[in-house]
């Protein structure tokens, strides 16, 4: 409703700067009205021009890196990008339209306080409700408490737009236009970029930005989005196994007993919650290694959340026709058309993360021969770590194939078994597998998979479990097996020298804008 409004706003703006006559008629209204104001001044002229000075010193500066430092304290680095942008943005804008039309300051009267430059739009109103409106915003929880400060936020850019006025420093449409900008600017950063859904305001450390609350509203509407397109009654939806995921929201379902095979007890199944987040994430993510390594194998982007669901579903039917364990899916169920939708699976009741099992020869050998079920199927996982290889007993399965591969290159197939080799030597030791492996794999495929390894090739938690075990798997694996030269990873091409180029001009060019403006605003001496 606010933005439609704001729309609305600055649609009847633009047509009335674009008729000069009218424009010219509420310029001469305006500036009678500014006088006739400027001669009402008397005993409260002191305390205008002294609260305005104090405004225009110490509120941004204040105000705003009191809010940044909240906000780096509790780990919402998204949020302080959002929130200086939308600063900066603000008066940047604010400052440009200024220039195009300039505007004088009101004639016939005595301009007190602080002023410069042209009068239309008001860059400090509008730096004012930004920095107001997108505090309360980034730091007060969605409920009753930030509607009343976004009251109160209002009210005092409301008064400071009126000392405006009173000192004689704007016109009323000056300072309407300003705050119009400073409030759009903010509200529509902050929907994008911050949404609450997935960047929901809390007082605890921040956690994964992919999980996403599943209480509440979006609770209620998968559990009705199941029921309705997959016949399933939900009776809880609970997050699991957070820990190892970061391209989706991991769900426990618990469906009713009368559906779960006719027995007595609930029966639980898998989901995975995607949303417009997660896409994100990936196009960054995937636009990043571009810029470090140049494309590597398979890094193109998901161009919809709804063809990211697809491909998983299918990644997991294909591995199934290889002859690997993975949860049988029940279907994908749209929660909302084009932003949001789950994945639901069979849960493996029973199996626990390799890195919480006792893995002996029996569990060796299975997670190997996994590897060449893949190779011999013409598939890649792509992302083989603890959280992803399940055991019960000496079985073991594959999870999260939302990445994996069809027909992937000798080289990505090489990664999948050298990833393997570590995940199980993790929890036993690298000569066991090594000579395990050797039954599946010649030696010289085994010394090409750890040729081919590199940091960036090894997932982050198997990276983070090497360094908390303290062996040097990596090396030993290299020792034991055939030398090979290590396999080099950086890809030059035209588009990662064009993509690196333009990446550095906009980031210097951002940074320089961005520190003048905030010297100007008066957050930076």
């Amino acid at each position: 409703m606010w933005l439609g409004l704001l729309s609305l706003f600055f649609v009847v703006w633009l047509v009335v700067l674009s008729v000069p006559s009218l424009a010219d008629e509420i310029s001469i209204a305006e500036g009678r009205f500014v006088v006739w104001v400027a001669d009402q001044r008397g005993a409260f002229e002191s305390f205008f021009e002294r609260t305005y000075d104090v405004a225009y010193t110490w509120l941004t500066p204040v105000v705003g890196w009191i809010t940044v430092g909240a906000l780096v304290f509790f780990r919402r680095v998204r949020h302080v990008l959002v929130y200086l942008a939308a600063l900066v943005l603000s008066v940047a804008i604010a400052d440009i339209f200024a220039d195009l039309i300039e505007r004088p300051r009101p004639y016939e009267v005595v301009l007190l306080g602080r002023w410069e430059g042209f009068s239309h739009p008001a860059w400090t109103t509008a730096i004012f409700a930004a920095v107001l409106f997108a505090t309360v915003r980034s730091l007060v929880p969605v409920g009753d408490l930030r509607r009343w400060l976004s009251v109160a936020a209002g009210a005092l850019v409301l008064f400071l737009a009126l000392d405006e006025i009173y000192l004689g420093i704007s016109h009323p449409t000056d300072v309407l236009v300003g705050g119009a900008i400073g409030l759009s600017v903010t509200f529509v950063l902050m929907y994008l970029v911050v949404p609450d859904e997935a960047f929901p305001v809390t007082y605890r450390r921040a956690g994964n930005a992919a999980h996403l609350d599943v209480s509440g509203a979006r609770g209620k509407a998968i559990k009705t989005a199941i029921e309705d397109q997959l016949g399933l009654e939900i009776i809880q939806v609970k997050p699991v196994g957070l820990e190892g995921s970061a391209g989706s929201t991991p769900l426990k379902l618990t469906i009713a007993p009368d559906q779960a095979g006719g027995g007595d007890e609930p029966a639980a199944l898998f989901a995975k919650l995607y949303a417009k987040t997660h896409l994100r994430s990936d196009r960054w993510y995937k636009f990043g290694r571009t810029l470090m390594y140049g494309r590597l194998e398979d890094e193109t982007k998901f161009t919809t959340v709804s063809r990211l669901v697809e491909y998983e579903d299918y990644l997991g039917l294909k591995m199934a026709h290889a002859g690997i364990r993975v949860p049988k899916s029940h279907g994908i169920v749209e929660i909302t058309p084009g932003r949001e939708y789950v994945l639901v699976t069979d849960f493996l009741e029973g199996f626990v993360e390799i890195g919480e099992a006792e893995v002996d020869e029996r569990v060796i050998d299975n997670g190997l021969h996994i590897v060449r079920q893949l190779w011999d199927g013409g598939l890649a996982h792509r992302d083989v770590k603890p959280s992803n290889v399940m055991t019960r007993g000496p079985e073991v399965a594959l999870i999260d194939v939302a990445f994996s591969q069809v027909r992937p290159s000798p080289w990505r197939q090489a990664i999948d078994l050298a990833n393997m080799m570590l995940v199980l030597a993790l929890r036993s030791d690298a000569a066991t597998v090594y000579e395990r492996a050797k039954l599946e794999f010649s030696e010289g495929e085994i010394a090409e998979a750890f040729a081919a390894s590199k940091s960036v090739t090894l997932p982050s938690q198997v990276r983070q479990e090497m360094k908390a075990d303290g062996r040097d798997l990596l090396g030993e694996f290299r020792s034991l097996a055939p030398a090979r030269p290590l396999v080099r990873l950086q890809r030059w091409s035209v588009r990662r020298i064009g993509a690196l180029l333009l990446t550095a001009a906009v980031a210097v060019g951002a940074v320089l804008l961005s520190l003048g403006y905030l010297q100007l605003v008066g957050m930076l001496p």
